[in-house]
């Protein structure tokens, strides 16, 4: 093969960066093939293999940035499919709760509530709706005010409110009369007192130093599912 062929498969090679045929490059550079000598050989090779090299180079790239964005999107799918179930599984837990409350003869109105306080505090909700009903029948934000003093929907003491106050509404105000300051105040209360590690006796005792109050919460407690 002579030098013009030879030049002419290289320059070929070179311009459209895939293997050519040499009826190919003789068509494609024929008409501006001149008298190649050595030098100009072995130029025009190391221009290929540059290019050969550089195009290796960003295929690789190319082809881990694919998996790169395979992966990332697979994790997307993972965390929207576990959001997902998470969800459903809530709600069906909601659902279960709500059931228990309703079938007890209680309001599921603070269902929501004593979720929430539960999972802050570490007190079984059924625990916290048992002493809302007990302590008021369940009722929502209220004056209400006992004759020892007691106030509000879960009955605090205004002392005792005062030291274990905690905002449920993020309004930035704790007020003893908002329900949901106070449902989230008494797990407070009950989780420092043994609650929270599963003496919920002495934290019912606690709340008020009466045994016959104490099995009375249980029994609400335990026929909401507490065990």
């Amino acid at each position: 093969m002579d030098k013009k062929t030879i030049t002419a498969m290289l320059l070929a090679f070179m311009v459209v960066k895939t293997p050519v045929t040499l009826a190919e490059a003789q068509a494609y550079a024929q008409p501006q093939i001149i008298e190649a000598n050595a030098a100009s050989e072995a130029h025009i090779t190391e221009n290929i293999k540059n290019t050969i090299d550089k195009t290796n180079t960003l295929t690789t790239e190319e082809k881990a940035a694919a998996v790169m964005a395979q992966y990332h999107k697979q994790l997307e799918e993972e965390a929207i499919r576990i959001k997902a179930e998470e969800e459903a599984r809530l709600t069906r837990e909601n659902v279960s709760r709500t059931q228990s409350l309703v079938s007890a003869g209680l309001s599921a109105e603070f269902v929501n509530q004593y979720v929430k306080a539960s999972a802050q505090y570490g007190v079984p909700w059924q625990v916290i709706a048992a002493v809302h009903y007990t302590e008021t029948g369940q009722r929502g934000s209220t004056v209400v005010t006992s004759y020892a003093g007691a106030q509000g929907p879960m009955q605090f003491m205004p002392s005792t409110f005062a030291a274990f106050a905690v905002d449920g509404n993020g309004d930035g105000v704790t007020d003893i009369n908002n329900v949901d300051d106070a449902i989230m105040s008494a797990a407070n209360y009950m989780a420092s007192n043994g609650a929270a590690s599963g003496d919920v006796t002495n934290a019912l005792y606690r709340y008020n130093h009466d045994m016959g109050y104490v099995y009375h919460v249980l029994g609400i407690a335990q026929s909401l599912g507490f065990k």
